[in-house]
């Protein structure tokens, strides 16, 4: 079963408005919906400066998770260790690299034989007990900031 693309378009946007004044008070940059390609990013700036570009692609979503992808807006690179925040401890920004959390579509081996989850499934992503909170857009990005501002959370870049 797959969702019809306009379904996707209206749950992202309805999603994005509660993200409307966390950006405000956190400086995000969240740039317009691509309606033809489900996908929109989001920059961030860390505790040292240094700012992280965020695509979210949502064809299907919310029958499967978001895929979540850091990259760099100067050489359009995604996914490689120096474009992601380094792992201090905890996991979510996994050296794989990914955002290694049932929310994000990349940590499941479902998309990359590499990836860290071969004992989720996309269709659990919901109720997979390590999601927690992080079922919105909001709290997806909220979790991400919240670990890039805390000085015992964000360590730098992975490369």
């Amino acid at each position: 079963m797959s969702v019809d693309k306009n379904i996707a378009i209206l749950i992202v946007e309805t999603e994005l408005q509660a993200c409307i004044p966390l950006a405000k008070k956190y400086n995000w940059l969240i740039s317009e919906i691509d309606k033809e390609n489900l996908r929109f990013t989001v920059s961030m700036k860390a505790l040292d400066g240094e700012q992280y570009h965020l695509e979210i692609i949502f064809d299907n979503y919310r029958e499967i998770p978001l895929w979540l992808e850091f990259f760099d807006p100067a050489t359009g690179e995604k996914g490689i260790p120096r474009v992601y925040p380094k792992n201090n401890g905890d996991s979510f920004f996994h050296t794989f690299p990914c955002i290694c959390n049932p929310c994000s579509r990349k940590s499941y081996k479902q998309s990359d034989p590499k990836a860290p989850h071969g004992d989720w499934k996309w269709a659990d992503w919901q109720t997979n007990s390590h999601v927690s909170t992080l079922l919105s857009i909001d709290r997806i990005l909220l979790a991400i900031y919240f670990r890039l501002i805390n000085p015992d959370k964000y360590v730098g870049r992975m490369a």
